[in-house]
Protein backbone atom coordinates (compact mmCIF):
# COMPACT_ATOMS: atom_id res chain seq x y z
CA UNK A 1 0.00 0.00 0.00
CA UNK A 2 2.78 2.45 0.83
CA UNK A 3 4.54 1.81 -2.52
CA UNK A 4 1.32 2.45 -4.41
CA UNK A 5 0.79 5.75 -2.59
CA UNK A 6 4.35 6.93 -3.38
CA UNK A 7 3.89 6.05 -7.04
CA UNK A 8 0.66 8.01 -7.17
CA UNK A 9 2.30 11.10 -5.66
CA UNK A 10 5.14 10.83 -8.22
CA UNK A 11 2.65 10.75 -11.11
CA UNK A 12 0.90 13.86 -9.80
CA UNK A 13 4.21 15.74 -9.53
CA UNK A 14 5.19 14.81 -13.11
CA UNK A 15 1.85 15.87 -14.46
CA UNK A 16 2.14 19.26 -12.71
CA UNK A 17 5.74 19.81 -13.89
CA UNK A 18 5.00 19.44 -17.62
CA UNK A 19 2.70 22.49 -18.04
CA UNK A 20 5.09 24.71 -16.10
CA UNK A 21 8.01 23.82 -18.39
CA UNK A 22 5.85 24.23 -21.46
CA UNK A 23 4.70 27.65 -20.22
CA UNK A 24 8.32 28.77 -19.78
CA UNK A 25 9.33 27.56 -23.22
CA UNK A 26 6.39 29.44 -24.77
CA UNK A 27 7.14 32.75 -23.03
CA UNK A 28 7.57 35.67 -25.47
CA UNK A 29 5.88 33.98 -28.47
CA UNK A 30 2.74 36.12 -28.44
CA UNK A 31 1.54 38.39 -31.33
CA UNK A 32 4.29 40.49 -32.99
CA UNK A 33 4.13 44.28 -33.30
CA UNK A 34 6.31 46.38 -35.61
CA UNK A 35 6.61 50.13 -34.88
CA UNK A 36 7.76 51.84 -38.11
CA UNK A 37 9.43 55.27 -38.02
CA UNK A 38 10.42 56.98 -41.30
CA UNK A 39 12.49 60.19 -41.45
CA UNK A 40 14.64 62.18 -43.85
CA UNK A 41 18.43 62.68 -43.48
CA UNK A 42 17.84 65.66 -41.16
CA UNK A 43 15.73 63.50 -38.82
CA UNK A 44 12.42 65.14 -39.78
CA UNK A 45 9.50 62.66 -40.04
CA UNK A 46 8.16 61.92 -43.51
CA UNK A 47 4.38 61.62 -43.85
CA UNK A 48 2.43 59.62 -46.43
CA UNK A 49 5.18 57.07 -47.08
CA UNK A 50 3.69 53.88 -48.54
CA UNK A 51 4.93 50.89 -46.53
CA UNK A 52 4.39 47.37 -47.87
CA UNK A 53 5.07 44.46 -45.53
CA UNK A 54 5.42 40.86 -46.75
CA UNK A 55 6.20 37.66 -44.85
CA UNK A 56 3.97 35.19 -42.97
CA UNK A 57 1.23 37.77 -43.65
CA UNK A 58 1.06 40.76 -45.97
CA UNK A 59 -0.04 44.26 -45.04
CA UNK A 60 0.44 47.83 -46.24
CA UNK A 61 -0.27 51.33 -45.03
CA UNK A 62 0.94 54.93 -45.06
CA UNK A 63 2.83 56.82 -42.41
CA UNK A 64 1.23 59.59 -40.42
CA UNK A 65 3.76 62.09 -39.07
CA UNK A 66 6.40 59.55 -40.07
CA UNK A 67 4.92 56.63 -38.01
CA UNK A 68 3.02 53.43 -38.76
CA UNK A 69 2.27 50.37 -36.58
CA UNK A 70 1.61 46.80 -37.70
CA UNK A 71 0.06 44.71 -34.87
CA UNK A 72 -1.10 41.13 -34.14
CA UNK A 73 1.37 39.49 -36.50
CA UNK A 74 2.66 35.92 -36.37
CA UNK A 75 6.34 35.37 -35.70
CA UNK A 76 8.64 35.04 -38.68
CA UNK A 77 10.84 36.85 -41.20
CA UNK A 78 9.39 40.00 -42.78
CA UNK A 79 10.40 42.34 -45.56
CA UNK A 80 9.40 46.01 -45.61
CA UNK A 81 9.32 48.20 -48.74
CA UNK A 82 9.19 52.01 -48.41
CA UNK A 83 8.35 54.37 -51.25
CA UNK A 84 7.33 58.02 -51.70
CA UNK A 85 7.58 60.42 -54.62
CA UNK A 86 10.73 62.48 -54.38
CA UNK A 87 12.61 59.86 -52.34
CA UNK A 88 14.66 56.80 -53.22
CA UNK A 89 12.73 53.57 -52.47
CA UNK A 90 14.15 51.41 -49.69
CA UNK A 91 13.81 47.77 -48.52
CA UNK A 92 14.40 46.55 -44.99
CA UNK A 93 14.33 43.01 -43.50
CA UNK A 94 13.23 42.26 -39.93
CA UNK A 95 12.48 39.20 -37.84
CA UNK A 96 9.34 39.21 -35.75
CA UNK A 97 9.71 37.40 -32.41
CA UNK A 98 8.35 38.07 -28.94
CA UNK A 99 5.54 40.28 -27.74
CA UNK A 100 7.54 43.49 -27.19
CA UNK A 101 7.17 46.07 -30.04
CA UNK A 102 10.01 45.94 -32.58
CA UNK A 103 11.19 49.31 -33.88
CA UNK A 104 11.84 49.67 -37.62
CA UNK A 105 13.73 52.96 -38.08
CA UNK A 106 14.52 53.94 -41.68
CA UNK A 107 15.88 57.05 -43.38
CA UNK A 108 14.74 57.84 -46.91
CA UNK A 109 17.13 59.77 -49.12
CA UNK A 110 15.73 62.46 -51.45
CA UNK A 111 16.06 61.84 -55.17
CA UNK A 112 19.11 63.86 -56.30
CA UNK A 113 18.23 67.04 -58.17
CA UNK A 114 19.59 66.77 -61.72
CA UNK A 115 22.28 69.29 -62.52
CA UNK A 116 21.30 72.00 -64.95
CA UNK A 117 22.78 71.35 -68.37
CA UNK A 118 25.86 73.39 -69.06
CA UNK A 119 25.16 75.84 -71.82
CA UNK A 120 27.33 75.36 -74.84
CA UNK A 121 29.85 78.10 -75.37
CA UNK A 122 28.92 80.33 -78.29
CA UNK A 123 30.90 79.83 -81.41
CA UNK A 124 33.56 82.47 -81.93
CA UNK A 125 32.39 85.16 -84.31
CA UNK A 126 33.45 84.84 -87.88
CA UNK A 127 36.28 87.14 -88.86
CA UNK A 128 35.03 89.69 -91.37
CA UNK A 129 37.54 91.84 -93.17
CA UNK A 130 41.27 91.86 -92.69
CA UNK A 131 43.85 93.29 -90.31
CA UNK A 132 45.04 96.78 -91.27
CA UNK A 133 48.27 98.38 -90.05
CA UNK A 134 49.09 101.89 -91.28
CA UNK A 135 51.91 104.38 -90.76
CA UNK A 136 49.62 107.40 -90.51
CA UNK A 137 52.22 110.15 -91.10
CA UNK A 138 53.39 108.37 -94.24
CA UNK A 139 49.79 107.68 -95.30
CA UNK A 140 48.83 111.36 -94.84
CA UNK A 141 51.86 112.53 -96.80
CA UNK A 142 50.97 110.17 -99.62
CA UNK A 143 47.32 111.26 -99.64
CA UNK A 144 47.84 114.92 -98.75
CA UNK A 145 44.87 117.22 -99.46
CA UNK A 146 46.97 120.11 -100.77
CA UNK A 147 44.87 123.19 -101.64
CA UNK A 148 41.63 121.26 -102.18
CA UNK A 149 38.58 122.10 -100.00
CA UNK A 150 38.89 118.78 -98.29
CA UNK A 151 39.67 115.14 -98.75
CA UNK A 152 38.15 111.94 -97.31
CA UNK A 153 40.23 108.76 -97.44
CA UNK A 154 39.12 105.35 -96.12
CA UNK A 155 41.52 103.81 -93.62
CA UNK A 156 39.81 100.53 -92.69
CA UNK A 157 36.45 98.93 -92.09
CA UNK A 158 35.06 95.91 -90.29
CA UNK A 159 31.79 94.33 -89.22
CA UNK A 160 31.31 96.93 -86.47
CA UNK A 161 32.42 100.19 -88.07
CA UNK A 162 34.64 102.22 -90.36
CA UNK A 163 37.70 104.44 -89.93
CA UNK A 164 38.26 107.42 -92.24
CA UNK A 165 40.96 110.06 -92.59
CA UNK A 166 39.51 113.58 -92.96
CA UNK A 167 41.62 116.55 -94.16
CA UNK A 168 39.65 119.79 -93.94
CA UNK A 169 40.45 123.19 -95.44
CA UNK A 170 36.93 124.49 -96.00
CA UNK A 171 34.03 124.07 -93.52
CA UNK A 172 32.24 120.72 -93.51
CA UNK A 173 28.46 121.36 -93.69
CA UNK A 174 26.20 120.33 -90.79
CA UNK A 175 25.27 116.65 -91.01
CA UNK A 176 24.26 113.65 -88.89
CA UNK A 177 24.99 109.93 -88.72
CA UNK A 178 21.74 108.14 -87.94
CA UNK A 179 23.18 104.64 -87.54
CA UNK A 180 26.62 105.23 -86.04
CA UNK A 181 28.38 106.95 -83.14
CA UNK A 182 31.36 108.95 -84.41
CA UNK A 183 34.68 108.95 -82.56
CA UNK A 184 36.98 111.83 -83.55
CA UNK A 185 40.72 112.08 -82.89
CA UNK A 186 42.64 115.16 -84.06
CA UNK A 187 46.05 114.45 -85.59
CA UNK A 188 47.14 117.90 -86.80
CA UNK A 189 45.94 121.44 -87.44
CA UNK A 190 43.38 123.54 -85.64
CA UNK A 191 39.64 123.98 -85.94
CA UNK A 192 36.24 123.97 -84.31
CA UNK A 193 33.49 121.35 -83.96
CA UNK A 194 30.00 122.90 -83.94
CA UNK A 195 27.21 120.85 -82.29
CA UNK A 196 24.07 122.98 -82.25
CA UNK A 197 24.87 125.95 -80.01
CA UNK A 198 27.92 124.23 -78.58
CA UNK A 199 31.41 124.79 -80.01
CA UNK A 200 34.51 122.79 -79.15
CA UNK A 201 38.07 123.79 -80.05
CA UNK A 202 40.04 121.16 -81.91
CA UNK A 203 43.80 120.67 -81.95
CA UNK A 204 46.26 117.79 -82.10
CA UNK A 205 45.57 115.17 -79.42
CA UNK A 206 41.91 116.08 -78.80
CA UNK A 207 39.40 113.21 -78.69
CA UNK A 208 35.65 113.62 -79.13
CA UNK A 209 32.58 111.37 -79.23
CA UNK A 210 29.61 112.52 -81.29
CA UNK A 211 26.49 110.40 -80.55
CA UNK A 212 24.51 109.10 -83.46
CA UNK A 213 21.79 111.46 -84.59
CA UNK A 214 23.60 114.58 -83.28
CA UNK A 215 23.96 117.32 -85.92
CA UNK A 216 27.52 118.62 -86.24
CA UNK A 217 29.97 120.37 -88.53
CA UNK A 218 33.71 121.11 -88.67
CA UNK A 219 35.50 124.37 -89.43
CA UNK A 220 39.27 124.52 -90.02
CA UNK A 221 41.23 127.18 -88.11
CA UNK A 222 44.34 129.18 -89.01
CA UNK A 223 46.55 126.11 -89.09
CA UNK A 224 45.30 124.14 -92.09
CA UNK A 225 44.48 121.48 -92.91
CA UNK A 226 42.57 120.17 -89.92
CA UNK A 227 43.51 116.48 -90.00
CA UNK A 228 41.49 113.95 -88.03
CA UNK A 229 40.56 110.29 -87.88
CA UNK A 230 36.82 109.62 -87.82
CA UNK A 231 35.71 106.19 -86.59
CA UNK A 232 32.03 105.42 -87.02
CA UNK A 233 30.94 102.59 -84.70
CA UNK A 234 27.98 100.84 -86.28
CA UNK A 235 28.61 102.07 -89.81
CA UNK A 236 28.50 99.47 -92.54
CA UNK A 237 31.72 98.34 -94.08
CA UNK A 238 31.77 99.40 -97.74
Amino acid sequence: MRNAAVAGISLIMVSLAVPVGAQRRGAGTGPVTFAVIVSDPSGAPIADVRVTMSGPVQRNGRTEAGRLVFENLPSGAYKFHFEKNGFIALDRDATGRGSAPIDINVTLMPVPVPLAPVAALPAPPAIIGKTIVLDLPAFIEKNYVGRAAGKTTSLACGAGGTATLLQINEPVPTHTHGDADEFIYIIAGQGTAVLGERQESLSAGVFMLIPRGAAHSFVAGPKKPLVLVSTKAGDRCQ
